[in-house]
């Protein structure tokens, strides 16, 4: 899944359908979920909260490594946003002047087709009642996504992050299984000057923070399923 990513154009699809899919049967397919700012504490109880990204870092839940090693086989979990709105998703698009613009894309691969059930649009161009439902949990996720993209730009404002990778021993050969993401120092966040560590606990940041690094020994947890 989300393999032929293309921007949401009510007249180039206009005749566009999907299937429904369960949010657990696509989460069973990738092993990284972008996570809204208040679904951090709820991915920290099941899974490694990690903080990863290229131009703008921001929080993900690593949710395994294939269909086979997943969380995912848990029915009782928390479904993140992302996952809910398949196949709908945000797109970050640039502009001629390197403007950052965000639109919908969609997914367009097997769920998709003329001859799908569900309908996208309307004859009048908006969108049908579902579809309606999942690009409003598309937009909420990118409200939150943006939250939590400016506390971790205060986080490397005071140099808190440190870069990791996570690799696994198989036989004789060690595989990467992720080559880069980033965590909070304990020792630099403790040693922030007090007013710092109040104003952040007041924001509800310093619990976040702490729910992320305890979220750490839920790599174990992957592994053992």
């Amino acid at each position: 899944m989300y393999k032929n990513i293309e921007i949401l154009d009510k007249k180039k699809f206009k005749n566009l359908k999907f299937d429904m899919v369960s949010p657990l049967e696509v989460g069973k397919t990738i092993g990284v979920v972008p996570l809204g700012f208040n679904e951090v504490i709820d991915m920290a109880c099941c899974s490694p909260v990690l903080i990863m990204g290229d131009e703008n870092l921001e929080f993900v839940a690593f949710t395994g490594i294939s269909s086979r090693v997943t969380i995912f086989d848990d029915k009782t979990l928390y479904i993140p946003m992302f996952l809910q709105a398949y196949p709908f998703l945000n797109v970050i698009l640039k502009d001629k002047k390197s403007g950052l613009k965000s639109v919908i894309g969609i997914d367009k691969g097997e769920f998709c087709g003329d001859k799908k059930e569900k309908s996208i649009f309307l004859s009048d161009g908006k969108l049908d009642d579902i579809a309606s439902k999942k690009v409003d949990i598309v937009k909420k996720l990118n409200f939150q996504r943006d939250i939590s993209k400016k506390i971790i730009n205060e986080l490397k404002k005071y140099d808190l992050l440190e870069t990791k990778d996570f690799k696994i021993n198989m036989g004789d050969e060690e595989k990467t299984i992720i080559n880069q993401f980033f965590i909070v120092n304990r020792k630099k966040l403790i040693g922030l000057p007090d007013d710092i560590v109040a104003l952040w606990a007041k924001k509800g940041w310093m619990t976040l923070i702490d729910m992320h690094i305890k979220s750490l020994a839920n790599f174990q947890r992957i592994f053992e399923k």
